[in-house]
């Protein structure tokens, strides 16, 4: 399975998990808007976001710090 196909696929689940969670959240509390700790029903959405913001990002490309260009050949690491 290739890395784009495998990134699709968690996006995929992660988004049916959310709206799972979301409609399941509308449809078994009444009127949670209202109450002071209703803010805590949406707390277990934020796991649903980190999983998003963690496939969707762009790393940078790393970089090769043990290179010294003035080095003498014998003391260069490969």
């Amino acid at each position: 399975m290739s890395e784009r196909a495998l990134k699709i696929l968690v996006v995929t689940l992660n988004t049916i998990g959310l709206f799972g969670f979301l409609a399941w959240l509308i449809y078994s509390r009444e009127r949670i808007f209202y109450t002071q700790e209703g803010v805590l029903y949406f707390l277990p959405c934020l796991p649903f976001f980190f999983v998003y913001f963690f496939v969707l990002r762009n790393p940078q490309p790393a970089e090769d710090t043990d290179y010294d260009p003035d080095a003498p050949d014998a003391m260069r690491k490969d």
